[in-house]
């Protein structure tokens, strides 16, 4: 994971707390890394948009900021957005489009906006991802996802088969950036209670491994009564700069008209 290139997940929306912490699941895979399993349509979060409040904190001087997560899909194909804006930072917006298959979510394109646009683009015909800069293509892997999308696969993936996801359970995914498309090593840590609104949650942690010194650490909470999709995410560099983000409200959103995701398909710069 790039620093510059580590984008944030808006949590999901609220829902009743759980009291008790839950009970290990039998059967899941954990140990040595696995592949996605196979995704149903009927385990994809429903369209929503969330907002969510940032904390950061970056040469030792704290800031906040405020944000949106748009989250549309028929079912064929989907959209995701996430929009940050900070006080002199300006905004920033991580865009993927994309189709919806046996698997789940198959990216089209996935572009960075800030101050200029760069895209990384999913060409699955030839079997690869092309970047917009200079950068050389990569060859495109089965269940690769790029880093927005990444997360709501990630929550089908664990609404469809619950049982599969406990406590040491790895996953290493082909994710891109703009600039690449490396393998990410996920890693599932155990239940804890996390303060959510005002009320505690039991939820479960992700650990996105950095691969080298100076990539950034990304952690992830997650929780059933959210669909899996997280409730807090911080993102730490090398140097110990960090945001760290927390749900702040939801409403639904309808689904994706059909032949809006025809906009983003074509390969652009």
């Amino acid at each position: 994971m790039q620093t510059t290139e580590t984008p944030v997940l808006a949590p999901a929306a609220a829902a009743p707390v759980q009291e008790t912490a839950p009970a290990p699941m039998a059967g899941a895979v954990s140990g040595p890394a696995t592949g996605w399993p196979l995704v149903s349509l009927g385990a994809l979060p429903s369209s929503r948009l969330i907002t969510y409040q940032l904390t950061g904190m970056d040469k030792g001087l704290t800031y906040h900021a405020s944000g949106e997560l748009r989250w549309q899909h028929n079912d064929t194909a989907y959209e995701l957005s996430l929009s940050v804006r900070a006080f002199l930072v300006g905004r920033r917006q991580w865009r993927s489009v994309g189709q919806i298959d046996a698997t789940g979510l198959a990216p089209r394109r996935f572009s960075d906006n800030w101050r200029s646009e760069r895209a990384a683009h999913f060409d699955r015909e030839q079997q690869r991802v092309v970047f917009s800069g200079n950068s050389t293509p990569a060859p495109l892997q089965p269940g690769a996802q790029d880093q927005v999308s990444l997360y709501v696969q990630l929550a089908a993936a664990m609404a469809g088969e619950p049982e599969r996801f406990v406590p040491g359970t790895r996953l290493q995914v082909q994710t891109a950036t703009v600039r690449d498309a490396m393998p990410w090593s996920l890693v599932m840590e155990g239940a804890e209670s996390l303060q959510v609104d005002g009320q505690n949650q039991w939820v479960s942690r992700w650990v996105c491994q950095p691969r080298n010194q100076y990539d950034a650490r990304v952690e992830f909470w997650v929780s059933a009564q959210q669909a899996w999709m997280p409730v807090r995410i911080r993102i730490t560099q090398a140097s110990g700069s960090y945001i760290d983000l927390l749900w702040r409200g939801t409403e639904p959103l309808p689904p994706l008209p059909v032949g809006t995701e025809t906009t983003d398909g074509a390969k652009g710069s």
